[in-house]
């Protein structure tokens, strides 16, 4: 009996040790990147909302600094194309930022991870009103690095759909250079 509870204690302490090493505190580098995500959303959702007429491109013009210059690029290239365009849809129809047609009004940016120089940051709907169905995973993946000691926004991935902004925001350019629609050579 006494041998049995030590073979349970000992296997007990053995897994017990096993995840508190598996689970290691945040970096300084890692909070500073999901402190900077969850600033950012906490500025942007409240802000689309009371503008809703806007979209993420005010973003892109209001805070142009927070994003990466190709992703910048890329994103008002598509703002441009649709603005040109009325009554038709040939550029992005969901929120980049929040992998979202139906934004909640509030946003959580939880576990960044650090790998190679960058940062990536879960984005989860995270809202006691939100009656959109939920995800077992975040709506999207913010992926961020450093520029001149700030954090910018390269790209972002998301749960479902496509593998991630920036090469869908390169394929929807090619689909309208092929169908000579909105787009400038």
């Amino acid at each position: 009996m006494v041998r049995a509870f030590q073979g349970l204690l000992l296997i007990s302490l053995t897994f017990t040790g096993l995840s508190a090493a598996q689970i290691r505190p945040q970096s300084r580098e890692s909070l500073s990147c999901q402190r900077f995500a969850q600033q950012f959303y906490d500025w942007y959702v409240p802000f689309i909302e009371k503008h809703s007429d806007a979209s993420y491109d005010l973003a892109l013009r209001r805070r142009p600094t927070v994003f990466s210059p190709e992703l910048l690029h890329a994103l008002r290239i598509d703002s441009e194309a649709q603005a040109r365009v009325k009554g038709e849809i040939v550029g992005l129809d969901f929120d980049p930022f929040l992998g979202s047609q139906d934004p909640a009004d509030h946003y959580e940016a939880r576990l960044a991870m650090l790998q190679h120089g960058a940062c990536s940051v879960e984005v989860w709907r995270s809202s006691p009103t939100d009656t959109a169905a939920k995800l077992n995973e975040p709506e999207a993946v913010a992926e961020l690095k450093q520029q001149n000691g700030h954090w910018q926004f390269v790209n972002f991935r998301y749960a479902v759909g496509v593998p991630d902004l920036l090469h869908l925001l390169a394929n929807l350019r090619e689909e309208r250079r092929k169908y000579n629609s909105a787009e400038p050579r």
